[in-house]
């Protein structure tokens, strides 16, 4: 069988090509408009609770839950390349049986609000993470937190959406709506970012694990 180049497979990779610099620059315009002094206000957020040993919980749907997933895995367990403190960032993501359960018995809506309901203390914080800031379970999810003193950060895209203007802090990166992937491209980045950052920010280094 002849496994050489066909006029087909030359106009895919011109195609993949051409698309892979499309698809680049939408990601790149996305970081180029990092707001930083919002940037460093989640940062601060996130330290603060850190030091006073305050859970930061995270949340979100689709690509979004599994980047909140991926912010207690590492938060949790890739600190340890730098330091003895294991943060406490908790997602809202997983427990499969307790989202349906509540799903099931009341409604979508309320599954992050549910699970933040007599388990949060005055001081933790909430990042809520989303394309369009207009899910509902996020929107009562920030709305529950604000009510109970917690700060709520967003992570944001398309024109900011409800979550924007009821967020404490909201990193906030516009892009075209239903343009999903360079978003929660960027939203991933953030993690890495800060948990990477983190490991130079000599006031998160002091902080120590309680004995």
């Amino acid at each position: 069988m002849d496994f050489g180049k066909n006029n087909c497979t030359m106009d895919r990779k011109s195609n993949i090509i051409k698309y892979f610099k499309n698809y680049n620059s939408r990601l790149d315009k996305l970081i180029k408009s990092v707001n930083f002094d919002d940037l460093t206000k989640v940062i601060d957020i996130m330290i603060e609770c850190f030091k006073n040993e305050k859970t930061v919980f995270v949340c979100g749907n689709g690509g979004s839950a599994s980047t909140a997933t991926h912010m207690q895995a590492d938060f949790s367990f890739f600190t340890r390349y730098f330091s003895d403190f294991r943060p406490k960032v908790k997602s809202l993501c997983d427990n499969n049986a307790l989202i349906s359960a509540i799903s099931n018995d009341n409604n979508f809506e309320d599954i992050f609000v549910e699970q933040l309901r007599g388990n949060i203390t005055e001081g933790d914080a909430l990042i809520c993470i989303s394309a369009s800031g207009n899910s509902k379970n996020l929107i009562n999810a920030v709305n529950y937190a604000n009510n109970n003193k917690m700060k709520t950060i967003s992570f944001i895209g398309f024109d900011g959406g409800k979550l924007l203007k009821i967020s404490s802090v909201s990193l906030f990166t516009p892009n075209q709506v239903k343009d999903y992937g360079p978003i929660e491209d960027l939203h991933l980045i953030f993690n890495h970012f800060i948990i990477n950052y983190l490991s130079t920010d000599n006031e998160f280094l002091k902080i120590q694990p309680k004995k």
